[in-house]
């Protein structure tokens, strides 16, 4: 590895691990004692920390040395697991919810709606976009195609449900039609990240 392809590596694993850790330049900087100028220097890969700060910086993040100072992909430390693991679910639990007190509310009216069950199938699909924003975010293609799959799946299953006569054939024509098309572009994605 050159020189500059070392910057590189370090200023691209700097970034990353302060942006999953939602930080800015300036609050990184005052944690090493350093201005927010120099955090983007570091980031821009034209200066680099000496190695007590590395060593600093990587012990901040929960890696190690190796792991900021590496060609390889970052590595997520066991501090970003808790948080990549725990806020999904929180969400799609809250989604959940949300469901759950639509249809309590429907049903204890005074005047009842009827299929008021229908909440929690039109919970599906939401699940499925909470999913994808979370997949896209911390996860790979494959997680996210799955989570594009439920959007499409999901939908298809609340249609189905509300719709009084549906025309069954169409709507899963329409549904086959853009797994497919999921199926094509997150292929096309993978070929392109491979290369």
């Amino acid at each position: 590895m050159t020189e500059q392809e070392f910057k590189k590596a370090v200023a691209n694993k700097i970034s990353y691990y302060r942006r999953l850790e939602g930080i800015t330049q300036s609050e990184l900087g005052e944690l090493l004692n350093y201005s927010d100028k120099s955090v983007s220097k570091w980031e821009r890969g034209e200066g680099l920390p000496d190695a007590y700060v590395l060593s600093q910086i990587a012990e901040h993040f929960g890696v190690t040395l190796n792991d900021l100072t590496s060609e390889n992909e970052p590595k997520i430390s066991g501090k970003f697991y808790k948080k990549r693991e725990f806020v999904p679910y929180l969400s799609v639990g809250l989604v959940w919810l949300v469901a759950a007190v639509v249809f309590f509310i429907l049903e204890v009216l005074p005047f009842g709606i009827p299929r008021c069950w229908l909440a929690f199938i039109y919970a599906l699909p939401v699940t499925a976009i909470v999913c994808t924003v979370f997949t896209s975010l911390w996860y790979g293609l494959v997680s996210r195609a799955i989570s594009v799959s439920g959007i499409i799946w999901g939908s298809f299953i609340s249609l189905l449900l509300t719709l009084p006569y549906p025309k069954i054939n169409y709507l899963l024509i329409a549904c086959g039609i853009f797994q497919v098309l999921v199926i094509v572009w997150f292929y096309m994605m993978y070929r392109t990240k491979k290369q």
